[in-house]
């Protein structure tokens, strides 16, 4: 009965964090972040209450989706057997890979592009305008090759993982600052928004996602998120919410400006890494254990079996929102909650009826 509560309770902070995604890239634009075709609009307030919701969620949301990600792994991998493992990986994660990098992305960048009037011939568009890159599904490049040093582990290891006691504060804190420290370390040369030379990976959230993708992996295995005590998950969670609200300070120490923060060998770089890993750590911690005591219940289990095609579709749905919205007489926040709203009953609702065709519904 644990087992299955513990299950319900990690579908549910799917769902949850699903509608922080999409409430994520609804709120780009409106937080003056550079956002396909559609123009910046808003007031002061609203940048500077969106941009405290966009560094609060950019600190936590995939590196729970990588800790979820890396809990189900060794599950998958010990049922499945090795070649079934990797069938079933590259049918969920390398099918929806190529149709939205060759197919879905360019064709919608285009159409988007198109309705400005200033859009070349589709040939000459990809071939000379297009950036090639992965979008939102960067987060499935990341996947595979954190399930890759997973299987390489696996097969070359000869000892089984150590029995590991349950984390309390003190191996929680130093897990933080670890992740602090290597995140700041990795940015001084990969600041934030630089990518690998093949747009595959964003170095400077690695050791936040592999480090969570990892804790996913020793949670299953030492069944964490049924063990951690109540009292450790939501003193985490309460270290998350407070360093969250020191925004404002982090926004003084980047002197208004994100450009300072992104990254480099100074003290405010390292200031914004360390309030990030807080906040990471914390709610990576505390939001399971949360579902856990609060939320163990399988009555909104037909959302969560869409969450993954919500991610793969959110996208373009929620631009389309925004570009419908440009030039409409609204204050910006009035048009977060609009793209956020149509955004997700749209999106669930086409993934629904896509899940409903037989070879989708294997994929999804």
């Amino acid at each position: 009965m644990l087992y299955q509560q513990r299950l319900f309770a990690l579908d549910n902070v799917r769902v949850f964090l699903i509608l922080i995604v999409v409430a994520f890239h609804a709120s780009a634009p409106y937080a003056e972040v550079p956002w396909y075709t559609i123009p910046p609009e808003t007031t002061p307030l609203t940048s500077v209450l969106l941009s405290w919701f966009l560094a609060v969620c950019a600190a936590f949301m995939l590196s729970l989706f990588f800790m979820i990600s890396g809990y189900f792994t060794p599950f998958s991998y010990y049922r499945k057997g090795s070649t079934l493992f990797w069938k079933d990986r590259l049918m969920r994660l390398g099918i929806p890979l190529v149709v939205f990098f060759f197919g879905v992305m360019p064709l919608f960048t285009y159409l988007l592009c198109s309705i400005d009037g200033t859009v070349s011939p589709f040939w000459d568009f990809l071939s000379s305008e297009y950036h090639w890159e992965t979008h939102h599904l960067w987060f499935l490049n990341n996947l595979l090759l954190f399930t890759g040093g997973y299987w390489i582990y696996h097969v070359s290891r000869f000892k089984p993982i150590k029995r590991l006691n349950n984390p309390g504060n003190s191996t929680i804190l130093l897990f933080v600052i670890f992740i602090a420290l290597a995140t700041f370390l990795v940015r001084i040369w990969y600041p934030i928004g630089e990518w690998d030379a093949l747009k595959l990976v964003e170095p400077s959230y690695l050791p936040q996602f592999g480090g969570l993708f990892i804790a996913g992996i020793l949670a299953y295995h030492h069944q964490w998120f049924k063990k951690v005590s109540t009292s450790v998950g939501l003193t985490w969670l309460k270290i998350g919410f407070v360093t969250a609200l020191l925004f404002p300070l982090i926004y003084l120490v980047g002197e208004g400006s994100y450009e300072v923060l992104r990254g480099g060998f100074s003290w405010q770089p390292f200031v914004f890494s360390v309030w990030e890993s807080f906040i990471c750590v914390g709610f990576c911690v505390g939001l399971p254990i949360l579902f856990r005591e609060k939320a163990a219940t399988e009555k909104i289990g037909i959302l969560a079996a869409s969450t993954y095609a919500v991610y793969l579709i959110h996208l373009p749905v929620v631009v389309s929102i925004q570009r419908a919205l440009v030039g409409v007489g609204m204050h910006p926040l009035i048009k977060v909650l609009i793209a956020i709203t149509g955004g997700l009953c749209l999106s669930f609702v086409i993934s629904h009826f896509l899940r409903k065709l037989p070879f989708v519904k294997k994929i999804l």
